[in-house]
């Protein structure tokens, strides 16, 4: 039984907290947070009946409610979570509830407090053991069903769960060989394991046929299982032959050939092996079966791929291929400034300057990596279709009370509640009122949330707000350290992190320059930054600029001053960028040129990553009021 502690949840409204000034308010908040941190609740909740009206003072209760979730009784926890609707913390604190409940069995309340399907995944199975347990699993069987055909594990919240189904009938023998199949697809063999145990003993010895297949899918041409498409276990043959096209393209032709000889394929089903082939091959740079790509390529329709031949094409200045194949592409993505650019460059080569200049020109009006080079080509001034955002007075009078919570929680290094916060006040604005918030953000040094609200409203051409020039003395200061151009170390960032100082890439890396804990440590050493000492100082802002402004030059001295390849490099790692530039030297080839090179990095990201970084410099060179530069000479004119 849950009760309140006395004396503790009063959080009434007082006279008190209007009569203090907000510096007195926030002295108040920091000692509440520290009370909380001892425990010392009853002190605490003492200071919250204080500040009752300070913007923040929910973040107080709520960190109560979170920490003695087993105590408090349930309408003190559903009241705060009806209060305090569309905030961060109050979602968190509903699971923190939910998973109490859960552990108590409080079944009934649970329902009570979440009557429908949760998004996490085990209070999923909760959800579910809580419908069971209260009569309710009929109702609840298609939100079960629909959860049991995943292709990977489930909490073992939910063993129980399907158990019931299954002894009730409802689970059948199809749920389980379709959720097999689907694990099967994925290579998710603990998950293929467990199907199995669950199968009756006809089914099963079928499933762990399939099960050792898919660990030597090279076995199929040999395999009895797929002599028939009535069999349960043909649906299985497609992908085993798109798994055997990642280890053996040879052999995966040569089953392809066998069985649709045997039992032929649907066009769907065609399509899905012959997609999977040329990818291997055009990805693997499988040569020998070239020929068989550019007979079926164009009938697969799959722009992704056409894009990797052309790319194939442009690495070995293929002029004619790239020209037919760009000629291949869907009219929009044909007409993307990327490919018109090619198809310029097609033209130049066929000394065909007229025509080309014409293809350049258009080209030249973008604000991208293949506008500015068109730009460079023609020695016109480059594009920068710049939108400016004015303010409008009282704009955002209706949001003072959300831009005043924002504006706490930054004062206390709140930035993780801050981003979720802004984030949910964005979704609920207007194109126009988004925009204005990022005009906001920017001009109280909010950066990151100036860009988030940029994004948010697609202002791409809105630069005041989506390049924001934050901390110049950190950012600048660094790259005078470094003597690199304080725009070319505003663009990383901005790549990088988009000024977030707390960011965190699932990889590790961390901070606005987005370094890797080792990059960090070897960098610290060789610059000689005595001070870094632990991976958590990549959150401070001043470490985490001179460590990557410091790695960042470190990578230019090795590249002898060529930023293309360093910022490859930055993102991709430099034995990678050794590796793509020797590729094609080492076999007596001369080198290619610098937009060759940049299209054809074989990895998207760094792709991407290398000519998002050259346009961004052109943008803070304007944002910053500098003379707007591309690509330098021995850039431009070097071998790759």
């Amino acid at each position: 039984m849950r009760k309140l502690i006395l004396g503790c949840l009063l959080f009434s409204a007082s006279s008190i907290s209007s009569a203090l000034s907000l510096d007195v308010q926030r002295e108040i908040f920091t000692e509440t947070l520290d009370l909380q941190e001892k425990k010392e609740w009853q002190k605490a909740n003492q200071n919250i009946e204080k500040i009752t009206d300070y913007p923040l003072a929910y973040i107080a209760e709520y960190n109560y409610l979170k920490a003695n979730i087993n105590e408090v009784n349930d309408q003190t926890v559903l009241n705060f979570i009806d209060s305090n609707k569309g905030k961060v913390v109050t979602d968190d604190l509903q699971r923190t509830y939910l998973f109490s409940l859960s552990r108590q069995k409080n079944w009934s309340q649970f329902l009570t407090a979440f009557p429908r399907m949760p998004n996490n995944k085990t209070l999923k199975c909760h959800y579910l053991q809580a419908s069971i347990a209260t009569g309710k699993s009929q109702q609840a069987w298609s939100d079960a069903q629909k959860y049991w055909l995943s292709s990977t594990s489930l909490p073992n919240a939910c063993d129980d769960v399907f158990v019931f189904y299954q002894n009730d009938k409802q689970l059948t023998k199809q749920d389980v060989w379709q959720r097999f199949q689907l694990a099967y697809v994925k290579n998710k063999q603990g998950l293929m394991r467990f199907l199995i145990a669950r199968m009756d003993k006809k089914t099963a010895a079928v499933a762990t046929e399939l099960y050792e297949l898919q660990q030597n899918p090279k076995n199929v041409l040999d395999s009895q299982l797929f002599s028939s498409r009535k069999a349960d276990s043909f649906g299985f043959l497609v992908p085993t032959i798109q798994r055997l096209a990642k280890i053996d393209i040879d052999l995966a032709m040569k089953a392809y050939t066998k069985f649709d000889k045997k039992v032929p394929f649907t066009a769907a089903e065609n399509k899905r092996i012959k997609t999977q082939f040329a990818s291997v091959i055009v990805q693997r740079n499988k040569s020998k079966y070239f020929s068989w790509l550019d007979k079926e390529l164009g009938a697969l329709g799959n722009v992704s791929l056409i894009e990797q031949r052309i790319r194939y094409a442009i690495k070995r200045e293929d002029w004619n291929n790239i020209k037919f194949w760009i000629s291949q592409l869907p009219k929009t993505e044909r007409n993307s400034s990327a490919w018109k650019y090619w198809q310029a460059r097609v033209l130049e080569q066929a000394g065909e300057a007229d025509k080309a200049k014409v293809l350049y020109q258009q080209v030249a009006k973008n604000r991208n990596f293949h506008g500015f080079m068109a730009s460079q080509k023609l020695g016109v001034n480059f594009s920068l279709n710049e939108q400016i955002i004015k303010e409008e007075i009282d704009g955002l009078s209706a949001l003072k009370g959300d831009l005043a919570v924002i504006k706490e929680m930054l004062f206390h290094n709140l930035n993780k509640q801050a981003k979720g916060q802004w984030y949910r006040i964005l979704s609920k604005q207007s194109v126009a009122k988004q925009q204005q918030l990022g005009l906001y953000a920017f001009n109280n040094n909010w950066p990151y949330l100036s860009v988030l609200a940029s994004i948010s409203s697609k202002s791409w051409n809105a630069l005041g707000i989506r390049f924001p020039n934050a901390k110049k003395e950190l950012f600048v200061g660094a790259a005078k350290q470094y003597n690199i151009e304080e725009t070319y170390i505003y663009a990383i960032t901005r790549r990088e992190s988009s000024f977030d100082q707390h960011a965190k890439s699932p990889v590790g890396a961390s901070g606005y320059m987005q370094l890797m804990p080792k990059t960090a440590e070897e960098t610290a050493k060789k610059i000689g930054l005595t001070s870094y000492k632990d991976i958590s100082q990549l959150d401070q802002g001043e470490i985490n600029v001179q460590l990557g402004a410091g790695y960042f030059n470190e990578l230019l001295e090795r590249y002898s001053g060529n930023r293309v390849l360093a910022t490859a490099a930055y993102n991709a790692g430099p034995h990678r960028v050794d590796r793509w530039v020797s590729a094609g030297k080492k076999k007596g080839n001369k080198g290619i040129e610098i937009d060759s090179w940049v299209d054809t990095i074989p990895f998207y990201e760094t792709r991407a990553y290398v000519q998002n970084v050259l346009a961004y410099n052109v943008i803070y060179q304007h944002v910053l009021g500098k003379p707007l530069t591309f690509l330098k000479n021995e850039e431009l004119l070097g071998e790759y």
